[in-house]
């Protein structure tokens, strides 16, 4: 079963370096007004080649979203999952989320600390909403990294506000904690990837790897079509900052997305 997960989620992002998000964003099951409901789009970004790098590199990838009002939900953004709650202003659940890979041959950087591969993690999700312009948002995560064993905790929270029936403003801002297997996985250089490098031996601790902020402005086109630009910044702290090929210890992310709603 979870080797089928696994395949549906890759086929569904259509790339290996494709990975949903930290935080679940679902429209809260009161409010969907369909009992099956469909969006469909694409994405643009401007993104590091690898977390730490000080290099960019752009990408494009097919956006889709299926949220049932039972309660499942199936989405390139939110991976596979289920949201237990009926009540609008909680949000809590199970579901399959996609870890991307990093692939050495992206950047000159990486050669001789081999690839670390997608992964599929399985988690819990739980959203509270403070009211309709304020919401609470955390996750966890389990089997990312080298030997599949990465654990993530995210927190974090977002405010939204809208200027008018068409226009809508948000901002988000997080918190990621990681064990040691996922930190030395993406962070750290053992004997064997040092003498291959040329990087000095280095064996990062578990703790917060990084802090983000993040601003979107969504634009709804027409009842059909809608239009979301945004930007984020990552801050790299703690051992995950002191990685010896982590170049750029705040990494931008630029994004556009337009989507077509059913």
């Amino acid at each position: 079963m979870k080797k089928i997960l696994s395949i549906v989620l890759l086929v569904a992002a259509c790339t290996a370096q494709a990975q949903t998000a930290e935080f679940v964003q679902l429209v809260p099951t009161p409010y969907l007004p369909k009992d099956v409901n469909f969006s469909v789009g694409a994405a643009a970004l401007s993104i590091p080649k690898y977390s730490g790098s000080d290099e960019s590199r752009l990408a494009a990838y097919p956006m889709f979203d299926v949220q049932w009002k039972n309660g499942a939900f199936f989405s390139a953004i939110n991976g596979i999952g289920y949201n237990f709650s009926k009540a609008p202003g909680w949000q809590y659940g199970l579901r399959m989320s996609l870890e991307a890979a990093r692939d050495e041959s992206r950047s000159a950087k990486l050669n001789g600390l081999g690839d670390v591969n997608t992964a599929l993690e399985p988690g819990a999700f739980l959203n509270y909403s403070i009211n309709q312009n304020y919401s609470l948002v955390s996750s966890i995560r389990y089997g990312s990294g080298v030997d599949h064993n990465g654990l993530q905790l995210s927190v974090g929270g977002r405010a939204t506000t809208s200027l008018n029936s068409r226009h809508r403003l948000s901002a988000s801002f997080g918190a990621n904690w990681a064990n040691s297997s996922y930190v030395q996985s993406y962070y750290g250089v053992t004997a064997a990837q040092s003498v291959a490098s040329g990087y000095t031996q280095y064996t990062p601790s578990a703790g917060l790897t990084d802090l983000r902020v993040g601003a979107s402005w969504h634009w709804n086109i027409d009842t059909n079509w809608s239009l979301t630009t945004g930007a984020s910044v990552k801050h790299l702290t703690g051992d995950t900052g002191k990685s010896p090929f982590v170049f750029q210890k705040n990494p931008v992310t630029i994004f556009s997305a337009a989507s077509y709603r059913f």
